[in-house]
Formats: structure tokens, sequence, C-alpha cells
């Protein structure tokens, strides 16, 4: 049987403010109809200003994404929800899309097992990492991946659909100044709090590390976690990760 496919994709987005929840939703479809399978893809993304849905509803959306734009991050609508996360160059982004006859069901174990994956794969590089979020961090998630429970290092996601989820994670691994400039600005547009001494990086606590020794441990930690020969049955077992961190 197939294993899945990883795959590496440009991000590249057009217009003032792409709505990425269409593609998404089409490409769920396809997993979920069987015209495509599950995958795990690794991306390694532009300077891009991540909003949510919820966000484009707050009073001071425009001006923040004019302020993203100035700054060279180009503003656009993800499909998962939260609040407005910046990345950039120094960045990991990974999708996981797998067929979930009954996805909502799964919910809680897909985000356990991976924010766990994550921190035993960060932990193998040095970082003192641990699942849950920091008082005061960007788009706060009781599956946020953290450094010493004082800096973001991962934020996670998942969207639905019927027949099928996206799990995705965002791992910041340096330059992490230009992020907590951007977000500072955005957040307070956005009349969100935000405390810019938790946007963290990989390479704040692990001087010299890189982007491909991150994606090397945390491939293989998710590796283990995967049931990899079975990319048709993913789902509430998916991430079935030997680790219990929490």
């Amino acid at each position: 049987m197939t294993l899945l496919v990883e795959t590496r994709r440009p991000r590249g987005i057009a217009g003032p403010v792409e709505d990425r929840v269409p593609v998404t939703k089409r490409r769920l479809e396809a997993v979920a109809g069987g015209e495509a399978h599950g995958s795990l893809e690794w991306d390694r993304p532009s300077a891009s200003a991540a909003f949510s849905r919820r966000d484009v509803s707050a009073p001071g959306f425009a001006d923040a994404v004019r302020a993203m734009r100035a700054r060279g991050f180009t503003p656009f609508v993800r499909p998962v929800g939260g609040r407005m996360a910046a990345y950039h160059h120094g960045a990991l982004v990974i999708d996981l899309l797998v067929r979930d006859a009954d996805p909502r069901a799964g919910t809680t174990a897909r985000f356990r097992g991976l924010a766990c994956a994550l921190t035993v794969g960060l932990r193998r590089l040095g970082v003192d990492a641990r699942v849950g979020a920091v008082p005061g961090e960007y788009c706060p998630g009781t599956w946020s991946v953290n450094a010493g429970g004082r800096h973001k290092l991962v934020g996670t996601g998942q969207r639905l659909a019927q027949g099928a989820v996206l799990v995705t994670a965002v791992i910041v691994v340096g330059d992490a100044e230009p992020l907590r400039e951007a977000m500072t600005e955005a957040y307070d547009l956005l009349g969100l709090e935000l405390d810019a001494t938790t946007v963290g990086s990989v390479s704040d606590v692990v001087p010299g590390v890189t982007l491909d020794d991150v994606e090397q441990s945390l491939g293989a930690a998710l590796a283990e976690a995967l049931v990899l020969n079975e990319p048709d049955r993913l789902g509430a077992r998916t991430l079935l990760a030997p680790w219990d961190l929490r």
C-alpha cells in the first residue's frame, strides 16, 4: 500500500487577502472521496501573516492587514481556528491530511498525538519542550508546544470536513525577532492581548540549530507515531504516540 507522501509545496499567495478556506475544502474533499491519499506535507514558507476567520470580524482587521503587508508579511485567511500568527523563512509548516469517517471523534487524540510527537522531536534536539499554552502567547492553544514554559515554539490546528481532516503545525526554528515585532503590532490593531516575550524559536534555546536539523528530528518522531502503512485508515488512531507527556 502506498505510504504517506511527503512533499514540499510553494506557498505563493496573491491578492490583498487570500482566503485559503475554499482551497483546503477541495483538498479535504479529494481525500474524503478517495481521489487523493492522505499525505504528510512539509513546507518552508515565505513571510506570511495567517489571520483566522475570527480576526476578519475584528474592527482593526483592515489596518492589521495593511500593517503586515508594509512589514513584508503577505496576509491571508487560514482555514483553521485560533488567532493571527506570523511566520517566515525561519519556520516549518506541517500539514497532515487524512481520511476519517468520523473525524470529530478523534479531534483530541490527534491534537495530543501531534503535540507529543513534536515535543519528543524537539527534546531530542536539546529543547526543554513541553505541551501546553504559555500565558500571553499568540494564537493561544491547549496543544501548543513551548520551551521551558516561557516561549511558544509550535502552534497546532485542525480543520474537520465530512470524511476527512487537516491537522497542521507551524514550528518557528529561527529569527524570531521580526515575528515578535509584527505580531505585537497586529495584536494591538486587532485589540488582542499579547506578551511579545512568549514569541520564541528553537534556535533561541539551541543556538546553531538549522531547519534541516529540526525537520529531520520532528520527521523521525512523527514517523514513530504515524501508522504509515495504512493511509486510508488514518483518523482517531492516526497519531499513536508511545509517549504521554501531559
